[in-house]
């Protein structure tokens, strides 16, 4: 038996597949560990839900509280953050808000707010922030763990709202010991293909492929030979406790993306054939029409990160991940490669159209 205290870790951005994901990685992984869950209003009762789905040896090492990452102290009473600031080893902050006027202020004021009860935290071992790689902006080539500020012009709210964040965590490093984590677009679980509450463009994508009528053609801008930038949920989880437990991460930022992407094109002809449905029609024409579309349907105001992924599909950007690479390289853990999961992202996204075709056939009837 260890004589060392045992980790406390918070996490916030409940109810995000994210937040559930390394909450029940840490609990298996870390077995002393006790993990505190953040539940933001209005989300107790999910919470509740996924605690109940946890094994008992698990769950009794859980608290759920309740907060807002919005409030004060993160909303919680006196007595409560008295009691946080004393225990917590590990704070894991995923609680980004991804769209909506004021997401630059909004994620601006939840990551201070982390930061002034870090300050006072003298068990903190490690504050793990999650940004995005897609701070890069509009920057092709390769882009480095280390870039931050190289002149890029920002391609939405989000994204500006990230790079402040971490110019704030930067500044703090010299002072409190901050991992920084950029995954690239996640997407579902590679072995269930759960991509619950995942908003990222290619989400948006896999769905259109299993739900459009085959006769409706899937537009791929160029030429497809751009590197598809998404990652899988569960090897961000998997990658991100890792490297909060490595002295080494501290004070570093870090790639949580695929080493070896697979091209866009290979992965909308994979995904078509998957669904059953015709080959992409590709080209600058394909452009063209992509890009009357989202003007048509708005979508570029009304939800920027599926707009997003038309300039990602247009630009080659490899996201290098050495660090992360260097740091996981004894832990067993590696990202899988996109066909080794297609199949499944397609089977649960098929499976819950059916669903929710179903349910609206009950609600008719």
């Amino acid at each position: 038996m260890s004589d060392q205290p045992a980790p406390q870790v918070l996490i916030t951005g409940f109810p995000r597949l994210l937040a559930r994901g390394l909450a029940q990685r840490i609990l298996n992984t870390a077995t002393r560990a006790q993990v505190v869950l953040l539940v933001p209003p209005g989300h107790f009762e999910a919470a509740q839900a996924f605690a109940d789905g946890l094994p008992d040896d698990l769950a009794h090492r859980l608290t759920l509280l309740e907060g807002d990452p919005d409030g004060v102290d993160l909303g919680l009473p006196g007595p409560r953050v008295a009691r946080l600031l004393d225990h917590t080893t590990h704070i894991i902050h995923a609680a980004l808000r991804q769209q909506g006027a004021d997401v630059k202020a909004a994620n601006a004021r939840r990551f201070a707010t982390v930061l002034d009860l870090a300050r006072e935290m003298p068990r903190l071992q490690r504050l793990g922030v999650f940004s995005t790689a897609f701070v890069s902006g509009d920057r092709a080539g390769t882009i480095q763990e280390e870039d931050l500020d190289e002149g890029q012009a920002l391609r939405s709210a989000f994204e500006a709202s990230q790079l402040h964040v971490e110019r704030l965590a930067r500044a703090e490093m010299a002072r409190l010991p901050i991992t920084v984590l950029r995954p690239s677009a996640m997407i579902g679980h590679s072995r269930t293909g759960n991509a619950t509450g995942l908003t990222e463009g290619p989400n948006y994508l896999v769905r259109l492929m299993v739900t459009l009528p085959a006769e409706v053609p899937v537009l791929l801008p160029g030429t497809g030979g751009v590197p598809f930038n998404i990652v899988p949920v569960d090897y961000v989880v998997h990658a991100t406790w890792a490297l909060l437990e490595a002295p080494e991460a501290v004070g570093r930022t870090f790639h949580l993306t695929d080493p070896n992407p697979v091209s866009a094109r290979k992965a909308f002809e994979l995904l078509s054939d998957l669904a059953a449905r015709p080959a992409p029609f590709a080209g600058d024409l394909a452009a063209t029409w992509a890009r009357r579309a989202l003007r048509w349907t708005k979508l570029d105001r009304l939800a920027p990160a599926q707009a997003a992924l038309l300039d990602d599909l247009s630009r080659h950007v490899i996201y290098n991940c050495s660090g992360t690479l260097e740091l996981l390289a004894d832990t067993g853990i590696e990202c899988p490669p996109f066909e080794a999961y297609a199949d499944t992202l397609v089977s649960w996204l098929a499976a819950l159209e059916r669903a929710d075709r179903g349910a609206n056939d009950e609600d008719a009837d």
